[in-house]
């Protein structure tokens, strides 16, 4: 864009990490991006703007806009004030008044001093300034003119600075994050400890400190703490530094007015803790919540829904007028914190003898955009880090992609939990595909033709859209298949979680229906390829030569599918293969034994299982050792190494 077209409206404040310039252009009104610059380390956030027939006209903007006194642009916030437009003409004229401005892009260049960059420019070495010859293989950044100095580089600071990623403003995803240079499979892209945790929204009644569930507790094992007479599950707990400050006092204030009794409903007053603790920030830790409060909430969006209502009770009038914070946080504040929280936060898994789940607000996770099928995976320990892991190769400059849904999930179900949960219409190469990127995970049988499947014609359309076989002219319309499914998915949740039986038949019954990998059948072959092998009445010393082939053969379907929706050194890959190494070593064994092989053959099997539970050791070693899947892999540890010593003697 030239000066004409390209006009900025800047929000600047002095800020320790970056630079940020941002083209109204196509923009919404708070979008964020990012970019480095070491001679003005500021923020800029882009406000509002109007394009009519004209070009770009300043608007009244409703939030801090910049202005510049004395040379220095500062931070000041006012309603109903109008921009003018300056242009390098009368520029001079605002020289060394407080002014507003509105910024043509030559403009911004002058005033900021900042020369065209280059793309071939040469770099200099970060140490001594002279010509680079060489650069970081970490973050493709920093460049040096020798090995000597690029050790004394990273020794002195570049260590805690270097990464393989960077975070930068993209017109269709916002603030996201790319590459900054080739990155393996297995590679650490980054890791973080959340700023903060709480109960998960919608939860039952939980201990504020460690999320253990008290839904079995009984009042008697119960310890309440005796300033808020919440329950936890015990005395430590409650005695915490996290509770014992701002948190239980405000809490104390509502103690009159609730009580917690029954463990086994809901109580609403669960939605305020999190939104409380991170409002909390804004006193306790400036720097965190200045961080956190950049994060999207969609408030324009939000209002439409009825989590608006809720949250307006629940949290918005019970935060401010039970417990007395309305001259602390205003009503828009505690919207935005609740908003921020539904579209940023993630779930977090505890693993123990009780069921604990929490929520985990990580900044830096956040700014990973959503894909359907992710390049990424991640774990968060029992001390709220989450490491973030490559699942594939990951080029240099491509965006880096978290799946803020369940991959294994059709295209309407992710679709919907996407516009319920985040307040965005997923629109990804694999939602855009009827075939989802030929896994067929949504697709029907077609009653006509035995090869044909059932597709919708526009899947982005997915009320309006007809559904057609591949093969033949047969069509349905939306109605129709929606109401199929959620009929056919009544009966699947019907199924208790370790019914073998319920599984095997959900399968067989449906199976003129719905495509093979339907899925709704990929989810029964996930709960039957754990249950096989470790149901009481499926015990795998007790399997039968057809059970573990079949045991094998769903593991081989649910990979087939999982391996192009979550590819990669993924979870689900890792439990599989683990799943799968034991029927097929008890088979190479009945083989061998019943006469049916020899030798060099059982020997060519069992190498077989061992690069199988090889791969799954390797993916399931990435996993918190508190977890199933960390438990998991290190039991494939100690059986990899009896069948490397088995093989030895063989």
């Amino acid at each position: 864009m030239d000066e004409l077209t390209t006009l900025y409206v800047v929000e600047m404040i002095k800020f320790e990490t970056c630079a940020t310039l941002c083209c109204l252009a196509n923009h919404r009104r708070g979008d964020v991006c990012q970019q480095t610059n070491s001679s003005w380390p500021t923020r800029v956030r882009v406000l509002k703007h109007n394009q009519n027939k004209t070009g770009f006209r300043p608007m009244a903007v409703r939030d801090a806009i910049c202005r510049k006194s004395r040379g220095n642009f500062q931070t000041l916030r006012i309603k109903g004030l109008h921009i003018p437009r300056l242009s390098c003409g009368n520029v001079r004229s605002y020289a060394g008044r407080s002014q507003f401005f509105l910024f043509t892009s030559t403009l911004w260049k002058l005033i900021m001093n900042r020369p065209e960059s280059s793309a071939n420019a040469s770099k200099l070495c970060a140490v001594c300034r002279a010509k680079a010859s060489q650069i970081c293989s970490g973050c493709g950044e920093i460049a040096y003119c020798s090995k000597e100095h690029q050790k004394q580089h990273w020794s002195s600071s570049h260590k805690s600075q270097c990464k393989p990623y960077k975070v930068v403003f993209d017109e269709k995803f916002g603030r996201c994050m790319v590459a900054s240079k080739n990155i393996k499979p297995r590679e650490i892209i980054f890791r973080e400890k959340a700023i903060m945790t709480g109960p998960k929204q919608g939860c039952l009644p939980c201990c504020l400190t460690c999320y253990t569930s008290l839904e079995n507790v009984e009042e008697a094992s119960l310890f309440r703490c005796p300033g808020c007479n919440f329950p936890f599950c015990q005395e430590k707990c409650a005695k915490s530094s996290e509770h014992l400050s701002a948190e239980c006092l405000i809490l104390s204030r509502a103690k009159l007015h609730v009580t917690i009794n029954d463990m086994s409903k809901f109580h609403p007053i669960y939605l305020c803790i999190l939104p409380l603790r991170c409002l909390l920030l804004k006193t306790t830790q400036p720097q965190l919540f200045q961080a956190f409060s950049e994060l999207e909430h969609h408030n324009d969006l939000r209002r439409q829904t009825d989590m608006w209502d809720v949250y307006q009770v629940n949290v918005v009038e019970f935060l401010r007028t039970i417990c007395g914070v309305a001259d602390q946080f205003s009503e828009e504040e505690i919207h935005s914190t609740c908003g921020a929280l539904d579209i940023n936060s993630y779930e977090v898994r505890l693993f123990g003898h009780n069921n604990r789940e929490a929520l985990g607000v990580f900044t830096l996770a956040s700014m990973m955009s959503h894909n359907c099928v992710a390049n990424t995976h991640h774990v968060i320990d029992a001390n709220y880090r989450m490491t973030v892991r490559a699942s594939v190769a990951i080029k240099e400059g491509e965006q880096i992609f978290a799946s803020y849904t369940l991959p294994l999930e059709g295209t309407i179900v992710r679709r919907s939990v996407l516009r319920q949960s985040k307040l965005f219409e997923c629109r990804c190469l694999r939602c855009s595909d009827p075939t989802e990127c030929s896994t067929f995970l949504s697709a029907l049988r077609c009653p006509k033709c035995p090869t044909g499947a059932v597709l919708p014609i526009r899947p982005l359309e997915e009320k309006d859209t007809q559904w057609q076989c591949s093969q033949c002219t047969y069509q349905l319309t939306a109605a129709i298949v929606n109401r199929l499914i959620n009929k056919i998915m009544e009966k699947f949740e019907a199924i208790g979680p370790n019914d073998v039986e319920k599984f095997e038949e959900f399968l067989s019954r449906y199976a003129s229906l719905l495509h093979p990998n339907h899925y709704l059948f990929t989810s029964a072959r996930q709960s039957l390829s754990q249950l096989y092998g470790r149901d009481e009445r499926y015990l795998l010393n007790t399997l039968t030569m057809e059970q573990l082939e079949r045991k094998v053969s769903i593991c081989q379907q649910l990979m087939a599918v999982a391996d192009i929706v979550e590819p990669g050194l993924t979870r689900i890959r890792g439990v599989t293969l683990y799943e799968m190494h034991a029927p097929m070593l008890l088979m190479a064994r009945k083989i061998f034994e019943a006469g049916h092989c020899t030798p060099t053959e059982l020997k060519e099997k069992i190498e077989t299982v061992r690069s199988i539970l090889s791969e799954a050791t390797k993916i399931l070693s990435l996993e918190d050792p508190s977890s199933s899947e960390g438990a998991m892999g290190m039991a494939a540890v100690q059986s990899l190494c009896q069948i490397q010593r088995w093989i030895l003697t063989m």
